[in-house]
């Protein structure tokens, strides 16, 4: 792409503009010159190489009308053509999704509408400033940053918080008034943003925006709750009150959990604070640094009794994650114990194949009862572990619903660190010992089917030597 267009085609328009009766507009979609006339041939094939360099550097297209050739190419125009023709210069700029860009401040600054940045926008003019950024808008000289910046938490929508009857006032979306890093040098670019941004800004404040006899109030909810005129800004009063502004702002919109705590709060300090015969939103610069002050430390307070109902969930959630570790080991000693207490059946059994318990008992008892037992085995090892395994779901199932609804507060690392890991250290002697008993129950089994079927075991042994040998 050719980056020297816009500086050039900025030069162009200006020269364009000294013709008396020309007049330059600008908007995000058209820059056009009306009124201008064609002074020389070095006009006319600087005209020319302006479209082509906006063609092909992607930034739109470059139309010259005349006021009785209407539309012409001003590459392959004679001079003698249009010498002395009224001629209409108009680009029809390109955009790509995130960025524009202005040829002229007064474009820029005329521009700037919640429309315009309802998504994070990168914009380019072309004219000599220190670049700056809010949340969502970087705003550079030509050939800057593309990229729209996107923060990873996007602020609060302040038509959620303010109360705007007048379907205007309040901006949809904060974050492109919100500077996130000013210039080190004023600029009339900088200041013409400053403009447009405090007069947002000056509206995600009050609880509520409305008409009261055609003219405009604002509310501010508390104590002293009463509608507040609105007066229009001076000219100087940007640059004195976007610092306490974008401060205030900042502090309620930035992050969206507990905006409207803080918002609420900010309020009622403004209301407390507010002065009769104090208009807005002029009235803010004497009262809003004083008024955020008091505010941040009601919020604090306010936390510190949320921290008290945190420990105590924590609390509970402790003692029900010991609950959860002592099952586990519990679950272990379980299946150790019904071990020992089958394989004590077993002893029975194999004691009625004595050749004492024969004068008791037939042979064809002892078979069944040998064959009953070594399923019963297998039957409480499966049952053991089937209903451990559908516990621990059941389990993992309701943490989840807990961390979502009732421990959302918690990070997810500090969730896993606190939670998840004991758990899972808890089970990992679980996990160990079910292999070694498993093995062990099937083992007992398998005897107890070969005393009561020696052929079987033969069978089977016969079969793994078959299959051994077959394998490469």
């Amino acid at each position: 792409m050719t980056e020297g267009f816009g500086p050039s085609f900025h030069r162009l328009i200006a020269d364009l503009a000294t013709d008396p009766g020309a007049l330059v507009s600008e908007d995000a979609d058209v820059c056009r010159v009306n009124g201008a006339r064609c002074a020389d041939a070095a006009l006319l094939n600087r005209l020319a190489k302006a479209a082509r360099a906006a063609t092909e550097g992607g930034y739109g297209t470059l139309e010259v009308h005349g006021a009785v050739m209407d539309a012409f190419d001003p590459a392959s125009t004679p001079f003698e053509d249009v010498e002395g023709e009224i001629l209409q210069v108009i680009l029809r700029k390109a955009s790509a999704p995130g960025w524009r860009y202005f040829v002229t401040c007064g474009g820029f600054a005329s521009s700037l509408s919640d429309e315009l940045a309802s998504a994070p926008l990168a914009i380019w003019v072309c004219e000599p400033f220190e670049p700056f950024s809010a949340l969502t808008m970087s705003v550079s000289p030509w050939g800057g940053e593309r990229t729209p910046p996107e923060p990873q938490v996007l602020p609060e929508r302040p038509r959620k918080l303010v109360r705007d009857l007048t379907y205007g006032r309040t901006p949809p979306l904060v974050g492109p008034w919100l500077l996130a890093s000013g210039p080190a040098v004023g600029s009339d670019v900088f200041d013409a943003w400053a403009a447009v941004a405090v007069e947002k800004l000056a509206y995600v404040l009050p609880y509520e925006v409305r008409f009261v006899d055609d003219e405009v109030r604002v509310v501010v909810k508390g104590p002293r709750t009463t509608p507040v005129a609105v007066v229009p800004m001076t000219r100087d009063w940007p640059s004195r009150i976007l610092e306490p502004l974008t401060e205030a702002a900042t502090w309620v919109y930035a992050a969206p959990r507990e905006a409207e705590a803080r918002f609420l709060f900010l309020n009622n300090h403004l209301s407390l604070d507010w002065r009769d015969g104090l208009h807005w939103p002029d009235g803010l610069l004497h009262l809003l640094r004083g008024s955020l002050a008091s505010a941040r430390e009601a919020y604090a307070f306010h936390l510190q009794d949320q921290s008290k109902d945190a420990l105590k969930t924590l609390g509970d959630l402790r003692k029900s994650l010991q609950d959860e570790v002592a099952r586990a080991q519990a679950a272990t000693r379980d299946l150790l114990s019904s071990l020992w207490r089958d394989f004590a059946v077993a002893g029975v059994v194999l004691a009625l194949k004595s050749p004492t318990a024969s004068q008791i008992t037939s042979a064809e008892v002892l078979r069944w009862v040998t064959l009953a037992t070594a399923v019963l085995l297998v039957v409480s090892l499966v049952m053991t572990v089937v209903t451990n395994a559908r516990f621990n779901k059941l389990a993992d199932d309701a943490r989840g619903e807990w961390r979502k609804k009732l421990y959302a507060f918690v990070s997810e690392t500090e969730w896993i660190r606190l939670v998840e890991s004991p758990i899972r250290r808890g089970r990992i002697v679980y996990r160990c010992a079910l292999p070694i008993v498993g093995v062990l129950y099937l083992a007992a089994a398998a005897y107890l089917v070969a005393v009561v079927e020696p052929g079987w075991a033969v069978t089977v042994k016969d079969a793994l030597s078959g299959f051994l040998s077959r394998s490469p």
